[in-house]
């Protein structure tokens, strides 16, 4: 036993005695990896990345972030903290590398500002490189409906288009039909919005010519359906510039009588009549334009609450029969389908109406409701570039502009006057208006609007529907965007 402790002992002291000699060769430290041959100055481990960029998305408070690896590299460490603020607190994430040298990242920052974004490329054994840093600032949600890319400009989109009406209204004969009408009502809202005396002389010049010269009267239309009495809306809409006579009186004249019965009435239109309708109700989703458009204009310059109580609960009755629980509509009763350009005179005409009604209108917590409910689904169908399609609900259906136009042009509405959120809808709306002007062609007429549609319960009926280019169910629409974009509302 003693032996056993005696030759430890004597193990232990070798050991020790042979590392004092190990010691004593050099006072030079081992070299590190990160030291070179010259004088110990510290060298890059591995290349940096390269083409670090930094942009804002169309979206409030995102950063897409790409940039180029180096060929040693299989990640990137990505970091970003607000400028001014210790680093220390920055967010990190590693982004694996594809087989692509090209590498992105979709930053969302938790509140705006300006933020520091790093990037360190990292290869397979933990090396890293040095840092490549730059700043970058994102959309904020209060510029979403007001700054947008060079050839987008609300302003400059909607005097094209304007000028572009002026000239279809110059070379073609007198037109009543309620394209004309849309379109006059937003030529005329537009060049008020953004105060072009000029521009808004040249069209009244135009209207005038056409409708209050000798003979005119004998373009008016038959005040019999809804398409036709919606000619009122515009001759109100100038008397709250002109203050004219005649502009009143030729409006109210289609306003008063889509709820004066005719004599040659059927019982079916009595009997809308008798319930405190319009005898020219039908129950189909064009008419929450066509029947509110001039029934609201009527009661802004008149101050009659007739005008307007009554329109209100015409539309919370035809929300009761045809809004379905997702919050669409069916073209009529009997016509399932979630038609574009149907639904977008619902929306349009259900924002118009928010827009002017009072708030003390009993009906008026039933349309906000609709709307809204109306909304939210939209946001659900919306295409990934910003489109609505043909039929909403359909993948396979083609995109179409009217619709889409008439849904970003609701949404602008709700988000100025606060009725939606300003992130959510704002971005949407952003991305529809930024969308539709990829169809605007060089002419300035825009593409893929869906012809004028009846009512069919058929399928291949909507899909097939011509796509028209520079139909004015189209352009009318997106100069409702434009005005809507450069409004207070």
């Amino acid at each position: 036993m003693k032996s056993i402790q005696y030759n430890l002992f004597l193990s232990k002291w070798f050991m020790l005695f042979l590392l004092l000699i190990l010691s004593c060769g050099t006072d030079d430290p081992i070299p590190s990896d990160e030291d070179d041959d010259d004088g110990g100055e510290q060298v890059t481990i591995m290349p940096t990345v390269e083409n670090l960029e930094i942009i804002s998305t169309e979206n409030p408070n995102e950063l897409q972030v790409s940039w180029i690896y180096p060929k040693e590299a299989t990640s990137v460490e990505l970091s970003y903290y607000p400028e001014g603020e210790n680093e220390a607190n920055a967010i990190r994430n590693n982004v694996r590398r594809s087989t692509s040298n090209e590498g992105s990242y979709l930053i969302k920052v938790p509140e705006h500002g300006t933020y520091v974004v790093g990037a360190i490329a990292i290869d397979n054994y933990g090396k890293r490189s040095k840092e490549v840093k730059d700043t970058a600032t994102p959309l904020h949600k209060d510029a979403l409906l007001t700054v947008f890319p060079e050839g987008s400009d609300p302003k400059e989109i909607g005097l094209r288009l304007t000028e572009r009406y002026i000239r279809t209204v110059d070379t073609q004969n007198p037109r009543v039909n309620y394209p004309y009408v849309c379109t006059w009502l937003g030529a005329f809202w537009f060049s008020r919005t953004i105060g072009d005396e000029q521009l808004y002389n040249r069209l009244l010049a135009r209207y005038d010519d056409t409708f209050f010269t000798s003979g005119s009267s004998d373009l008016y239309p038959a005040p019999n359906h809804v398409d036709n009495n919606v000619f009122g809306s515009v001759p109100l809409e100038i008397y709250k510039t002109t203050g004219a006579g005649r502009h009143l009186e030729l409006g109210l004249h289609y306003a008063d009588t889509q709820w004066e019965l005719p004599p040659n009435a059927t019982q079916n239109q009595r009997d809308w009549h008798e319930q405190g309708y319009s005898w020219q109700t039908r129950i189909w989703i064009d008419d929450m334009f066509m029947i509110t458009a001039v029934q609201a204009q009527a009661y802004q310059v008149t101050g009659d609450r007739k005008y307007i109580d009554r329109t209100a609960k015409e539309m919370a009755m035809y929300l009761d029969r045809i809004q379905r629980p997702n919050g669409l509509f069916h073209h009529t009763p009997t016509v399932p389908f979630f038609w574009g350009r149907g639904n977008g005179w619902m929306a349009v005409g259900m924002a118009e109406l928010l827009r002017i009604l009072p708030e003390d209108t009993p009906d008026r917590p039933r349309i906000e409701e609709a709307y809204e409910l109306m909304m939210s689904i939209l946001l659900r169908y919306q295409a990934e570039d910003g489109m609505w399609r043909q039929l909403i609900d359909d993948p396979v259906s083609w995109k179409e502009t009217s619709g889409t136009a008439m849904f970003a042009y609701a949404m602008i509405v709700g988000v100025k006057k606060g009725w939606l959120n300003k992130a959510t809808y704002g971005a949407a709306a952003r991305k529809a208006w930024l969308s539709l002007l990829t169809y605007l062609n060089e002419d300035d007429n825009i593409r893929d609007v869906c012809e004028g549609t009846n009512a069919r319960n058929d399928y291949q009926y909507y899909l097939g529907r011509k796509r028209n280019t520079g139909d004015l169910h189209g352009q009318a629409p997106l100069l409702w965007c434009a005005n809507a974009l450069c409004s207070d509302l």
